[in-house]
């Protein structure tokens, strides 16, 4: 896990590169998106996990799974989970917000979406499947403004081959997208 920190005042992140935190959550169903993937050599499949909290109350986790296989499309789906009453004792959101494993359906759409325009604009994804399978939320800072900013910063992550992408490199893509406003994808 990578804290991220010199991001302005109130912002806190962690990324997490290959090896996500467990999800036991039963997916009660699966939004997806097919596109055309860009001509980009074959890659290894990959897993990042992102944990975003910007004040006053914004809060996000979401993890993906990219599995490379040669096809000429990229399958995206967003895997929800049932409302959750497992709650989550170690975040960043603040210490009054309840927060929640899952995928909430609530934000899923947004994050289909948001990867959908990501991934179309920036054509760095090769063939394969990604999945949005881990996330969490809160009761009280989580929307789709922040579900949206950390699907963009996970996407942009996923544009580096893992064997590529070191620490540094990491903290600067944050940083940059953290940078802009919230809404700006």
């Amino acid at each position: 896990m990578i804290n991220i920190d010199n991001i302005g005042n109130l912002k806190k992140c962690r990324v997490w590169l290959n090896k996500l935190p467990s999800s036991n959550d039963e997916i009660v169903k699966t939004l997806s998106s097919t596109i055309d993937s860009c001509d980009n050599n074959a890659r290894n499949n990959q897993n990042i996990a992102l944990e975003l909290f910007v004040a006053p109350r914004y809060y996000g986790f979401l993890g993906i799974e990219y599995i490379y296989k040669e096809s000429k499309k990229l399958e995206i789906n967003v895997h929800i989970t049932g409302d959750s009453i497992r709650s989550v004792n170690d975040s960043l959101a603040l210490p009054s917000d309840n927060v929640y494993c899952g995928i909430s359906s609530e934000y899923a759409p947004t994050i289909l979406d948001t990867a959908t325009k990501v991934l179309k604009d920036l054509n760095i994804i090769p063939s394969g499947t990604l999945n949005f399978n881990i996330g969490n939320y809160s009761d009280y800072g989580s929307n789709q403004v922040i579900f949206s900013k950390i699907t963009s910063i996970l996407i942009r992550l996923l544009g580096i081959e893992k064997c590529t992408l070191d620490e540094e490199e990491c903290k600067n893509i944050v940083r940059n997208e953290l940078n802009k406003s919230l809404t700006n994808i």
